[in-house]
């Protein structure tokens, strides 16, 4: 059967099945996973053009449970089937069997899912990729001689998973495309940059109108009159991706279970009780389609057929983000605890942690009070509209939240009077700013695209969003 993967991955999926099965002649519980990603960047700037292809980098990890660990062996060597079952004896050799928590396997399936796009990326040569780059380049280059340094980025990337245990057979092809434009402007005396992104699953990520483009470019230039906003506490509307990004630094980390487990989360000590208002919902789900974040199964092969709930009307949940590892010892410590789609790993020599996928903020229905985005702005009075986040950073320990966003626009009795701050910080305690939400608009948004480690390593691709959310916080 053709499941859309390479010859060599698709040989191997008929394999993993053995490699299991030779496990478990010793351990109660044994899974395979293989992982291959590849793609391809093209970027475009003043000084040159680049293309930099991402070779294909196979590799199977093997993973044995003993009753209280996982033991685990990995190798690139994903085409000798002997070394594979040689290693597979030696990894469980090893082992001596415990009493404890056995996992569960799940129902019988075998199954492969596969990414939907409106124009498939693998068909695209370099020089189309190419194209794209060198016309945004000309866009935004030919928009004002204060565009001083435009750069246009287009990165490809497709990535195959393969998991087995003794119940399922799953395998994965997930591609995803992003293009991203750079303006940076000067006038001499003042250096400023903005950026816009665009991304999809297949190509028609690239398809771009260049009024979008010039759009980016023409932020840039007027961040070379924009001022810097006076510190201090204000009432702010917060754009979906920043939005979401709160969700994702406040009750993304401090929610997933193995932080709980190291004691580096306070939100074990909230489980149940308040820490929002009662219009705080906040989610993350691998299965929305098509997102950045998205995912079909986790590393542990746990399907993204639901949500993990992490608030809900203002309260911490139970149903927090989880691991195989640590959801077998963390749930009789939680009761209401689940398995969710959260297993992750960087690529098959790294260990799965529990990790975010696509987490955010849910909308507020009409019925209930949600509004669109220009009466939310006409509700406000005098408030900040927040737009284009940068960076953010979490203390799950702590519970302070700092966020980086590139424009801040001042609105005065419910009205924009087109006064626009550049680079605005935005800090607060977490439930402190998430008691202050007060509006939420309808729609719901999650475009972005990017990534996300704990601390400086175990990578994995990540998306945020939500609505726009009116909440306090302090700016500088």
């Amino acid at each position: 059967m053709n499941h859309s993967l390479p010859p060599a991955l698709e040989s191997l999926r008929g394999f993993l099945p053995e490699l299991v099965a030779e496990a478990e002649r010793k351990v109660p519980y044994a899974s395979a996973l293989v992982t291959q990603s590849a793609g391809e960047t093209v970027t475009k700037s003043p000084a040159d053009e680049n293309t930099n292809p991402v070779a294909p980098r196979p590799g199977v990890r093997i993973t044995a449970w003993d009753g209280a660990t996982f033991y685990s062996a990995a190798t690139s060597r994903v085409g000798d089937r002997d070394y594979l079952v040689r290693l597979t004896r030696e990894l469980v050799e090893s082992i001596r069997v415990k009493q404890g928590p056995m996992p569960d396997p799940g129902d019988k399936l075998d199954r492969h899912f596969q990414s939907e796009f409106k124009e498939d990326p693998e068909k695209v040569t370099s020089q189309q990729r190419q194209q794209v780059c060198r016309h945004a380049f000309e866009v935004l280059a030919g928009f004002d001689q204060r565009i001083v340094a435009p750069r246009a980025v287009y990165v490809y990337g497709r990535e195959y998973r393969l998991f087995c245990n003794r119940s399922r057979l799953l395998s994965s092809d997930v591609t995803s495309v992003g293009l991203y434009f750079v303006p940076v402007a000067s006038d001499g005396k003042k250096q400023v940059m903005n950026f816009a992104a665009s991304n999809a699953p297949g190509h028609e990520a690239a398809q771009v109108p260049d009024e979008k483009i010039r759009e980016a470019a023409d932020l840039a230039v007027q961040y070379l009159s924009a001022g810097k906003i006076p510190a201090g506490e204000y009432r702010v509307i917060l754009d979906p991706d920043i939005t979401g990004t709160l969700a994702h630094e406040s009750f993304g980390h401090g929610c997933e279970v193995d932080a709980l487990m190291r004691g580096a989360a306070r939100a074990a000590l909230y489980v149940g009780k308040r820490v929002g208002s009662d219009l705080v919902n906040i989610v993350d789900f691998g299965g929305l389609p098509g997102r950045h974040g998205s995912i079909f199964f986790s590393d542990d092969g746990v399907l993204a057929e639901e949500p993990a709930v992490l608030v809900k009307d203002g309260i911490l949940q139970p149903t927090l983000m989880t691991d195989l590892y640590s959801y077998l010892h963390m749930r009789e410590r939680l009761p209401g605890l689940k398995l969710s789609a959260n297993g992750r790993l960087q690529n098959y020599s790294h260990p799965i942690y529990a990790r975010m996928t696509n987490t955010y903020f849910l909308p507020l229905a009409k019925e209930k009070g949600g509004m669109t985005k220009e009466e939310l702005i006409a509700d406000s009075g005098d408030a900040v509209l927040i737009e284009q986040l940068t960076s953010g950073m979490e203390d799950p320990l702590g519970w302070g939240v700092q966020l980086q966003a590139l424009r801040g626009r001042e609105i005065k009795a419910g009205k924009l009077t087109g006064k626009l701050y550049y680079q605005v910080g935005l800090t607060g305690f977490v439930p402190d700013v998430l008691t202050s939400v007060d509006g939420l608009t309808t729609e719901l948004d999650v475009s972005s695209g990017g990534y996300c480690g704990k601390g400086h390593k175990e990578i994995v691709r990540t998306a945020t969003g939500g609505p726009y959310v009116r909440c306090r916080m302090k700016l500088g």
